[in-house]
């Protein structure tokens, strides 16, 4: 089971920032669109969580600091355990978002 540490909470009427730390290691599929190889070990190390609220919908985004190049973007392990880290569904974000050690996702 992977653990996560609560850090901080921030919360305002509009924004919600809770962050994490973490340690625990993903070992990619390979089947991302940018080749990221399978069996590549990639430590998380945090994980942030922002909730906002506008206009009657709720965004999540959800930033993922890692070791590992921006390459992992579609692997559907990392996706697939940092939604089980979390206990909801998230996914990458725009491919321009993403950045060596760190992951953009959202719920």
């Amino acid at each position: 089971m992977t653990k996560l540490t609560l850090e901080s909470m921030d919360v305002d009427s509009d924004c919600t920032i809770v962050r994490f730390g973490c340690n625990f290691t993903v070992t990619t599929t390979g089947d991302g669109l940018w080749g990221c190889e399978a069996g590549r070990k990639v430590r998380v190390t945090g994980i942030s969580v922002v909730t906002n609220a506008y206009d009657n919908e709720v965004g999540v985004m959800v930033t993922v600091a890692h070791d590992s190049d921006w390459d992992i973007y579609t692997d559907t392990a990392f996706e697939t355990a940092i939604s089980k880290a979390l206990g909801f569904d998230v996914r990458f974000t725009e491919q321009g978002m993403q950045d060596v050690g760190l992951a953009s996702m959202e719920a």
